[in-house]
C-alpha cells in the first residue's frame, strides 16, 4: 500500500511538472507573439513617421490644359512657390498666425486654421499637381505637397496638404470673386485665359502678369 501511495505522488508530480512545462512553454509562445506584435507596431509608428505621404499626380494630363489657356505658365516657378507656401503654413502654425505677405486671398487669410501641434522639423518631400478646372469663368490649380513636421514630444507627422489657386493676372479681390479687367480700357475680361479683349481688342497679355493667388489650404495625415 506504501508503494502504490509513492507511485501516485510520482505520478501526480510528473503531471503538475508536465502541466508546469507546458504552461511556461505556453506563455514564452504568447511573449514572443507579443514581442513580435511589438515589433510591428513598433515598424508600423517608424513607418508612419518616416514614410512620405503619397500624392496624386496628374502632370501629364493637367499640364497640357494649363499651357493652353496659359501659355507663360512655368511649372517649376510654380512648384517652388507651392512648395514655400507649404512650408509658410507650418511655420505660421508654429507662429499662430499666417505669415504670407502676398499671393493669398484677403479671405483666406481670415479664415486659415493651423494644426496645433506643430514645433519643427519641418519639411517639404515633393510637389504634385492634382487637378485644374477650368469649367467656369475662373481658373484653379489645385497642387498637393507631401510635408513633414515634428510635435513638441519629437514625434514625426507625415502629411499631406492641398493647395488650391486661382489665376490671376491683377490683385482686385473680393470675397474670392475676382475682377479681370482689360488693361487698355479697363473693360471686365469675362474669362481668364482669354487672350484679346472682346471690347477693344487689346492684347491681354500685355497685362503686367499672370500670377497665381492661394484660395485654400487643407491639411489631411
Amino acid at each position: 500500500m506504501q508503494w502504490y501511495m509513492i507511485a501516485l505522488i510520482a505520478i501526480a508530480g510528473l503531471a503538475a511538472l508536465s502541466i508546469v512545462a507546458a504552461v511556461v512553454k505556453w506563455l514564452a509562445r504568447i511573449g514572443r507573439k507579443a514581442e513580435g506584435l511589438i515589433d510591428q507596431i513598433n515598424l508600423a509608428q517608424v513607418r508612419a513617421e518616416t514614410t512620405p505621404k503619397s500624392l496624386a499626380g496628374m502632370e501629364s494630363i493637367l499640364l497640357p490644359q494649363i499651357m493652353k489657356d496659359f501659355p507663360e505658365y512655368n511649372s517649376a516657378v510654380v512648384y517652388d512657390r507651392v512648395r514655400s507656401d507649404a512650408r509658410l503654413f507650418y511655420e505660421s502654425a508654429i507662429e499662430g498666425r499666417p505669415l504670407y505677405k502676398d499671393g493669398i486671398s484677403a479671405a483666406l487669410r481670415e479664415r486659415m486654421t493651423f494644426p496645433g501641434d506643430v514645433a519643427g522639423g519641418i519639411g517639404i518631400h515633393r510637389v504634385s499637381l492634382s487637378d485644374y478646372d477650368r469649367r467656369s469663368r475662373d481658373k484653379f490649380i489645385t497642387y498637393q505637397a507631401a510635408a513633414k513636421y515634428e510635435d513638441a514630444k519629437g514625434t514625426t507627422h507625415q502629411t499631406r496638404l492641398h493647395l488650391k489657386y486661382i489665376a490671376a493676372y491683377d490683385d482686385d479681390f473680393a470675397n474670392e470673386i475676382r475682377v479681370i479687367k482689360c488693361p487698355n480700357c479697363g473693360a471686365p475680361v469675362p474669362t481668364s485665359g482669354e487672350k484679346v479683349c472682346r471690347y477693344c481688342g487689346a492684347a491681354l497679355r500685355t497685362a503686367p502678369g499672370l500670377c497665381w493667388v492661394l484660395t485654400d489650404i487643407k491639411e489631411d495625415r
